[in-house]
């Protein structure tokens, strides 16, 4: 969240308390009822909120106009649903609410931007190979959106890690930097790689700890380059234990094998 807003939302929240630890009885009774009237009920939580949002464009409350509409963002209220209620707001209140329309819409502009740098794209990556080393296969799926997004490939010959880590590479060139990860392997080589063994062996020139050639070090540089400035978190699913997406890279990452080695 922008700076903006988390001082927006810092600021309410200390006053709301300072208000409340101070004030009497009347008070707490009508923040009491400020809050539980959003509450679902008869309406929903989403519509009560827009329908504080156009009252409050009405009276020309810029505070509470920024309060129902990130309310309104976390109820999931949509874009175009709002700017309808925008619509009510200007038709009741007349020409005296664009100003406060225009604050409204730069807020809403800045939660839709700042929505885009929390999405979280999963990755579920698989590697294999035919022999070891042999033909291999790899296999991604890219889990955004409510859309699978899947990344495949084949070298004739390779090497399992090699095709573990090939999986990786190619799947997180497809997601847009600065976007979080949350990336799913059941390669211990690859999630120790990455999460603890990639800084020693960079800061010992790409030595091992016992000072031997990192072994698959063009594809280990490769790596490094794209997890550079990434927020990603490491998840080590176990191996055919069932999970789904695990499942279906391994599936895909055989499959791989399997259909260019028919068509040779």
């Amino acid at each position: 969240m922008t700076d903006k807003l988390t001082e927006f939302r810092s600021f309410r929240e200390k006053m709301n308390e300072k208000i409340l630890d101070e004030g009497d009885l009347n008070l707490k009774r009508f923040f009491n009822l400020d809050s539980r009237i959003y509450e679902e009920g008869a309406l929903s939580s989403s519509v009560k909120e827009l329908l504080g949002l156009v009252a409050s464009m009405v009276l020309k409350c810029d505070d509470c106009i920024s309060y129902h509409i990130i309310r309104c963002k976390e109820e999931g209220v949509s874009k175009e649903e709002l700017y309808e209620a925008f619509n009510v707001a200007l038709i009741v209140g007349g020409s005296i609410v664009i100003p406060h329309l225009r604050r409204a819409v730069a807020l809403l502009d800045e939660l839709e931007e700042d929505k885009g740098t929390d999405e979280i794209w999963e990755i579920y990556t698989d590697g294999s190979c035919s022999g070891n080393p042999g033909p291999g296969g790899y296999a991604a799926l890219l889990l955004h959106d409510d859309k699978e997004i899947p990344v495949t490939g084949y070298v004739p010959e390779t090497t399992n890690n090699r095709m573990e880590l090939k999986a990786v590479i190619e799947a997180l060139k497809e997601v847009p930097v600065p976007k979080k990860i949350k990336l799913y392997s059941d390669s211990s080589y690859v999630l120790n790689g990455l999460s603890d063994w990639l800084e020693n062996w960079k800061k010992k020139g790409w030595k091992t700890s016992s000072n031997k050639p990192v072994s698959n070090q063009d594809l280990w540089q490769e790596l490094d380059i794209l997890i550079d400035s990434r927020e990603i978190e490491y998840i080590k699913v176990e191996g055919h234990s069932g999970d789904h997406y695990n499942e279906q890279v391994d599936t895909l990452a055989r499959e791989e094998i399997i259909s260019h080695l028919e068509g040779e």
